[in-house]
């Protein structure tokens, strides 16, 4: 049996920024300067003020750990480690004793550094020793009460997390609890680089037995799960659906393991599911195991371990549930009053903006899955005045708007969603978006495609990453899309007339541009093996 895997996730969803200087003091974010002692708060972050280069020096000089946060102003799950783990008195306290860098999608060389670390999305972060060697990565979707345990293991950590792998592999039993801890809080949702090249999803299998923690066995087993079920190669039989419907119902009957595990449970029910549960064998079994799983997520929805939005995803898994067998399927007047109180709470209990960009997202999305369209759509609407970045909201709007038919309305949100946007980085990807969803809709609008493409290009054009990073990614979607719309379509090389790129047509303008660009990048750089899959 072969598995797919939905990409989803708002915990685990990439993202980029752009805000005030007095915003950014607030959020405990970096601004420009070095900030004198007299000047510093004490219960403030004091993020390195020079470029990633002069912080690994610095590091190397002091014989310090360094933490680097890779993080956006739009994006959920960057807000929700700003406003809870970085306003944290112990992870301020902990920041004392490494090099704390903050980089921002949006400044100048930071897709260079993303590309560089290979970083694949936004929350990032990154312990390196003080030699500048990466130790581990640290996932955003952490039950937020445990981030600064673990943390605090990763800063004393001599053994880089790959280097642990390969400890497990070998049968080494010389491995600590602080050990396991770092392998089952790596972030290994979004990164596989601590990994073996080629690996099974065993591995993890592995490690969870070996395991003596039990917190860290727990979410071990979980991300074996997850794997399976990603996998293309891994099977499920009875052996395995018996052992792991027995191994989930055990962390299930036990409230610290189940928080512990929370995201797994909470956004990946579908896929361990799809590993672990034979309704047509065991039907009343299966109902029964799926009865569990809601009923004890809803049950600690309301941990002070958790939080806003964390809280709110435990109503997902009754969601998938009560949806299962009939899509179609009316939600019943209760369920529905029970998600909605719970939205309401959250959202009345939000009053911080840039903590709204998470949880109003999380109700975004919780909406949604319950089928709440129309109730999503009113606090999306008027969470647009409150909203630090409203053009994040500005594209869920537009999605519901294609979703319901009228190719009008969500065309026009995605344009504003685009020409509202702040930062070089942020404003292409949205840019970007915009021009996918004019291919999408209205594939025969060949002006205003190339033209908005054209334009993305000339003014990424000025950055010095645009063939790095997040940059590059978008460019090659977008690159991608138009061609594809190019050729499906006809356009020809001299439909169009673009006066700032001195050609004419699509195929013409764009790859004439792309080409002139890579020509002028530095041999032996990333950049320039980017623009060769481009050419």
């Amino acid at each position: 049996m072969k598995y797919l895997i939905i990409p989803i996730l708002f915990v685990m969803t990439a993202c980029s920024d752009g805000i005030t200087k007095t915003e950014e003091q607030s959020a405990g974010t970096t601004t420009s300067g070095t900030t004198s002692t007299d000047e510093s708060r004490a219960d403030e972050i004091q993020w390195f003020s020079g470029d990633v280069g002069q912080a690994f020096l610095q590091a190397k000089e002091e014989g310090k750990p360094i933490f680097l946060y890779w993080g956006a102003v739009w994006c959920p799950p960057c807000q929700e480690i700003k406003q809870t783990v970085f306003k944290s008195r112990r992870f301020i306290s902990l920041s004392e004793s490494f090099i704390p860098i903050y980089l921002d999608g949006d400044t100048a060389r930071a897709q260079a550094a993303g590309e560089q670390f290979g970083v694949k999305g936004y929350p990032t972060m990154i312990v390196f020793n003080s030699l500048g060697e990466e130790i581990t990565r640290i996932p955003g979707g952490i039950d937020i009460s445990k981030y600064n345990d673990i943390l605090a293991v990763s800063l004393n950590s001599i053994k880089p997390t790959s280097q642990l792998v390969e400890m497990v592999q070998a049968g080494s039993t010389t491995l600590t609890d602080a050990d396991f801890q770092q392998l089952a809080y790596y972030s290994w949702g979004q990164d596989q680089q601590a990994l073996p090249e080629k690996y099974s999803p065993e591995i993890f299998l592995e490690m969870s037995n070996a395991s003596k923690e039990p917190l860290a066995s727990a979410r071990l087993y979980m991300q074996y799960l997850r794997a399976v079920a990603s996998s293309t190669e891994a099977e499920s039989g009875p052996a395995l659906v018996a052992e792991a419907m027995a191994r989930v119902t055990e962390i299930l009957q036990n409230d610290a393991l189940t928080l512990a595990s929370w995201e797994y449970f909470a956004y990946y029910t579908e896929e361990v599911l799809a590993v672990i549960v034979d309704a047509e064998s065991d039907p009343e079994g299966a109902a029964m195991f799926a009865d569990r799983w809601k009923t004890t997520m809803i049950r600690l929805s309301d941990s002070p371990s958790l939080s806003t939005a964390e809280q709110l995803a435990g109503f997902l898994p009754a969601i998938h549930f009560y949806y299962l067998e009939d899509e179609t399927r009316e939600i019943s007047p209760e369920f529905k009053t029970q998600i909605l109180a719970a939205v309401r709470k959250a959202d009345r209990a939000t009053r911080n903006s840039f903590a709204r960009q998470s949880v109003v997202s999380q109700i975004n999305y919780v909406l949604q899955s319950a089928h709440l369209v129309s109730e999503a759509k009113a606090i999306l609407l008027a969470e647009l005045k409150k909203s630090t970045a409203p053009y994040y909201f500005m594209s869920s709007l537009s999605s519901i708007a294609e979703n319901d038919g009228d190719d009008e309305t969500a065309l026009d949100w995605r344009r504003k969603a685009y020409e509202s946007s702040q930062g070089a980085a942020t404003r292409f990807q949205w840019g970007a978006n915009y021009v996918r969803t004019l291919i999408r809709l209205t594939p025969e609008d060949d002006k205003l495609i190339v033209t908005t493409a054209m334009k993305l290009l000339l003014d990424i054009d000025s950055e010095e990453d645009t063939f790095s990073g997040r940059n590059f990614r978008v460019l090659r979607s977008m690159t991608k899309s138009l061609r594809q719309w190019a050729e499906e379509n006809a356009v020809a090389d001299n439909n169009i007339e673009e006066e700032n790129t001195n050609s004419t047509g699509l195929i013409g303008s764009y790859n004439k541009f792309i080409e002139t660009r890579c020509k002028a990048q530095e041999s032996g750089t990333t950049a320039l093996e980017n623009c060769a899959t481009l050419i």
